[in-house]
């Protein structure tokens, strides 16, 4: 079927291409093509370096990696893994299958291992301990349950963190897999992640693959699904690329494992429980998503290496969180855009020396494109405006050819397809550059899109209306301002067309 709707899509690009004017400036439009130009070979080159460095990462750098990882002796391993899992408002047929595939992984992995389930309720607690029953773990492995109020993940993971400093002995050399309580390991994963750990003794975490189970109903959910996976192949790629620089942009909280002696110090609990950042005009906020994102800095700051580990495959079992799917990806963007932007807010203070220069441009680079990835489209209907000729038309002909290609680089790292790609890429672009422009100017605002939870505030009325208003202010003006720009800039203003903007504009 997907052959089918591939085919269908080239046909209308080939019909799309026939149907265009044979000319689309006019010779006064010089500069917008030079300016269109310049911006589209940087962000062109900056996506097809990512790529190159991807595809050495998988085929050529880790393999090698790998092959020298699997010659390491079973003595020179992890002492011990703590596989630690937070169950926090997941469906039981769901933390079913997640307890299992950890406990099993556990068994059948080579190294002493303690899973850690940090739970709320007392019949979660029996829940897992009648899946450790039925499921009778030889010695070498053993079950430490904790309990927390139910205050949120991030209260349950620090609770965890404490309880693991009983074992001082153990974490130094010591492995500490953080599991999302909707994530199943795949077979082999824990032993793969050890391995680079005895391997390289600066490696201080790492972040696994991912691929999503979606649940939901008929045609919104094979939507969801179709983004999702999409989704996780664009972040498969960046990832290997950022890998080759020793570090990477996120430990994904799904399944990332850290080097046991971040344990033992108090501050790495503390900044996963009460993690915050000082903002000059919102003031000081904690946060309440993205702790993953706090993990990161910590070890990121610290100068500690990282790396991808395209190898190990975890399954992350996805909600629809709304019926209608624009709804729900404005969610899930808003929840994953604001932990981006909150963690990068800080991160860009750390030093180069420490992150070195091609994290350190990439950090700024998420900056940059949630305005690049606009200017095209603004462009182009500036650009049809003021000189016709079919430019607008010619730029979404351009951009479904370019998406097509992109999106099938993805089908082959990935090894499957869907037509719906070169869509999603094209409303990841746009959309998801209104969100971030939207969130950094409202970087307070933050939301699980499961547990429905939101941090509560104390603060006087005034103080509340001030951060709301200047927000709403400062995203309206830096869009506004973004729009006359990109305007000026490609000569779609002359000497008095801004003055008959304005007045077209509010007249």
């Amino acid at each position: 079927m997907q052959i089918i709707f591939l085919l269908i899509y080239i046909f209308i690009l080939f019909i799309w291409a026939m149907w265009l004017p044979s000319y689309y400036f006019s010779p006064e439009a010089k500069r917008y093509i030079f300016i269109i130009g310049i911006v589209a070979m940087w962000r062109y080159t900056w996506a097809l370096l990512n790529m190159i460095r991807a595809v050495f990462y998988k085929k050529i750098y880790f393999p090698a990696i790998r092959k020298k990882a699997e010659n390491i002796p079973d003595d020179l391993l992890p002492e011990h893994i703590f596989i630690l899992i937070t169950t926090y408002k997941i469906p039981i047929e769901i933390s079913t299958k997640v307890y299992r595939a950890a406990i099993q992984e556990a068994i059948n992995c080579k190294i002493k291992s303690t899973v850690i389930a940090s739970v709320v309720e007392r019949h979660e607690e029996m829940f897992v301990k009648s899946i450790w029953s039925a499921l009778n773990p030889p010695s070498h492995v053993s079950l430490t349950i904790v309990r927390f109020a139910g205050t949120g993940k991030r209260d349950g993971l620090a609770v965890a963190f404490r309880s693991l400093t009983k074992q001082t002995t153990k974490l130094q050399h010591s492995i500490v897999a953080l599991v999302d309580g909707d994530s199943m390991l795949s077979e082999g994963s824990l032993l793969k992640c050890a391995r680079l750990f005895a391997l390289n003794p600066n490696l201080g975490a790492l972040t696994t693959n991912e691929d999503a189970v979606v649940y939901g109903e008929g045609f919104t959910e094979e939507m969801y699904k179709q983004w999702y996976s999409l989704r996780f192949a664009q972040r498969d790629t960046y990832m290997s690329s950022l890998a080759l620089s020793k570090r990477v942009l996120t430990l994904t909280g799904r399944m990332s494992v850290y080097k046991g002696v971040l344990f033992l110090n108090p501050e790495f609990a503390e900044t996963v429980q009460h993690d915050f950042i000082e903002h000059w005009r919102v003031g000081w906020f904690r946060f309440l998503t993205g702790d993953d994102k706090s993990t990161w800095y910590y070890v990121l700051k610290n100068g500690w290496e990282m790396t991808y580990v395209p190898d190990a495959m975890v399954m992350t079992v996805e909600h629809i969180p709304d019926k209608s799917f624009f709804k729900g990806a404005s969610q899930l963007m808003t929840r994953w855009f604001g932990n981006s932007l909150r963690a990068t807010y800080r991160a860009m203070k750390v030093p180069r020396k420490v992150t070195g220069i091609y994290i350190w441009y990439s950090i700024r680079d998420q900056r940059i494109t949630m305005w690049t990835g606009l200017f095209g489209l603004i462009g182009a209907i500036f650009g049809e405006l003021k000189w016709g000729g079919g430019v607008f038309f010619a730029y979404l002909w351009w951009i479904f050819f370019s998406r097509l290609f992109v999106a099938m680089y993805y089908a082959v790292r990935r090894g499957y397809y869907y037509s719906s790609w070169p869509i999603f890429l094209y409303f990841n672009q746009i959309y998801g550059s209104i969100i971030k422009i939207y969130i950094l100017n409202h970087i307070y605002k933050q939301k699980w899109t499961r547990q429905k939870t939101v941090i509560s505030k104390d603060e006087s009325w005034w103080d509340g209306f001030y951060v709301r208003s200047t927000s709403n202010m400062l995203f309206y003006i830096e869009f506004l301002s973004f729009i006359i720009f990109t305007g000026f800039l490609i000569g779609f203003f002359d000497k008095y067309d801004i003055y008959y903007f304005f007045i077209n504009l509010f007249c």
